[in-house]
């Protein structure tokens, strides 16, 4: 009896692919036993070998909700299942923008780099073993891990706050929260400005009110409402009620910290 397990795919934002991995799609699975930031790496490609991201292990891509959903960390699946010398396929369940839900069966594997392919695979996924040379893909790959790393080393997130507090900060107590939409503003593409965070009318005339990020006199995007709480928990993006920033003004102290174009940005105050 061969063990399924389940895990999550992050970084697709980062690596830009000519081919979309969909829903039903297989992807192949490697251990990246040099990578500087996370020994238990496992990269994670597309049927045609391009990079598409990186199984989650950290609290930070894999969320408590994702856990509780049964997905494990890179850490964890190495701990289950050999990768030295050998690849792993898994399918794609869910496919999002932003991440992928995979199931891995310990089964379904081949050996990497033979001279004479060896095929060890207990039920065909359809994906021929080929002997790679990824020289440069790995040295592009190390520049972008070692410039996320940086990122990360200035934001340092530890949970902080309650139920209905700003749940994250930044190392040096930052404040941080998330606007989405961004595809809905012109904002994303004039970050030239002085950042507020203003809440006024949807519309012109309009009585209802909403929270905006804006940059100069553009909307950025707006503050998820409890309506989009599951979104920002699906996608580790930092959710905080709006209605805790309703009232105030925030002016001139404003950091975007990340934009994803199109989809969410996180910001500090």
């Amino acid at each position: 009896m061969n063990f399924v397990y389940q895990c999550k795919v992050v970084g697709l934002t980062y690596h830009k692919v000519q081919n979309a991995v969909e829903q039903g799609d297989h992807v192949i699975l490697v251990a990246d036993t040099e990578n500087p930031v996370d020994s238990d790496c496992i990269e994670v490609y597309n049927a045609e070998r391009e990079l598409v991201g990186y199984v989650a292990n950290s609290d930070k891509t894999l969320s408590q909700n994702n856990r509780k959903n049964g997905n494990i960390s890179a850490s964890e699946l190495k701990g289950n299942l050999d990768f030295t010398g050998k690849e792993f396929y898994g399918e794609v369940i869910k496919a999002f923008s932003s991440c992928l839900y995979l199931e891995v069966n310990e089964g379904k594997w081949s050996y990497i780099n033979r001279s004479v392919p060896t095929f060890a695979i207990a039920d065909t996924v359809g994906i021929s073993e080929v002997d790679v040379l990824k020289s440069e893909i790995v040295a592009l790959k190390a520049i972008v891990v070692d410039l996320q790393d940086q990122v990360a080393s200035l934001k340092t997130i530890v949970t902080v706050g309650g139920e209905d507090k700003p749940s994250l900060t930044t190392s040096n107590g930052r404040v941080l929260y998330s606007v989405v939409g961004l595809s809905h503003f012109d904002g994303q593409d004039h970050l030239g400005y002085d950042l507020s965070i203003v809440e006024e009318p949807i519309f012109e005339g309009a009585k209802g009110t909403a929270l905006y990020l804006k940059s100069g006199d553009y909307r950025v995007g707006v503050f998820p409402s409890q309506k989009k709480k599951q979104y920002c928990l699906d996608n580790n993006i930092p959710y905080c009620d709006s209605k805790t920033l309703k009232g105030k003004s925030f002016t001139g102290n404003v950091i975007i910290e990340e934009i994803v174009y199109n989809e969410y940005a996180v910001i500090s105050i």
